[in-house]
């Protein structure tokens, strides 16, 4: 059987790195809540992934959570994952995120990232909902999809794109390509409208960098 993270890049470890990470509800049924004149009511189960999206930076101090957006049957991320130190710690000129490209010369992850650090995060974050929701719902079924679906942002402009996708994520649900998925078995990929099917050239290290991130307060 082909090993199914074998689509990720075999040149990056997925440790420390900044990311736009989906998770999408099982069967992608719409159980995290519904969307009415552009505004996301949470359901229960909406409501308690919404707390544990907030918490978790106290869970894991080498993250941080940079922006997020639960919706009626998915999730967006975006984290930044530090590498031996805290995320919130670190001086700036110290960051080693941002520029991440395929060099010219490489060895291959041969782990295809099951057990790295940001496979680890999501999958404690999948596996504390859950447990927290099957506590006083034990005869529910699953929560989410087996699997979820990462971006490397590697460019200022990525990074722009996608916080704006997030942001406008409510107002433009009528449209999302998540709210009528064709194939419920596999999880849609998310792709903030106008971004290039594929990666972008690598851009140079001085323009994207720490200072240059428009994180939203």
């Amino acid at each position: 059987m082909a090993d199914r993270h074998q689509f990720r890049a075999t040149w990056h470890d997925y440790n420390a790195g900044l990311y736009f990470v989906t998770i999408c509800t099982y069967g992608m049924r719409q159980t995290l809540g519904h969307i009415d004149d552009v505004e996301f009511f949470p359901s229960p189960l909406g409501a308690l992934v919404a707390e544990h999206i907030s918490a978790i930076p106290a869970r894991h101090p080498d993250v941080e959570l940079v922006n997020s957006v639960v919706m009626p049957n998915h999730i967006h991320l975006v984290l930044e994952v530090a590498l031996g130190a805290s995320a919130r710690e670190r001086p700036a000129s110290a960051l080693p995120c941002g520029c991440l490209i395929a060099p010219c010369h490489y060895d291959a992850v041969g782990d295809f990232h099951h057990n790295t650090r940001l496979a680890l995060v999501v999958g404690a974050f999948k596996a504390g909902v859950t447990r927290a929701w099957r506590r006083h719902h034990p005869q529910a079924s699953a929560v989410w999809h087996p699997r979820y679906h990462e971006h490397i942002i590697r460019n200022q402009q990525s990074f722009d794109m996608i916080m704006k996708y997030i942001d406008e994520n409510p107002e433009n649900w009528s449209r999302d390509c998540f709210k009528h998925p064709r194939n419920v078995g596999e999880p849609m990929q998310a792709r903030p409208r106008n971004m290039a099917a594929r990666e972008m050239p690598p851009p140079s290290p001085a323009k994207y960098g720490r200072d240059a991130l428009k994180v939203r307060t």
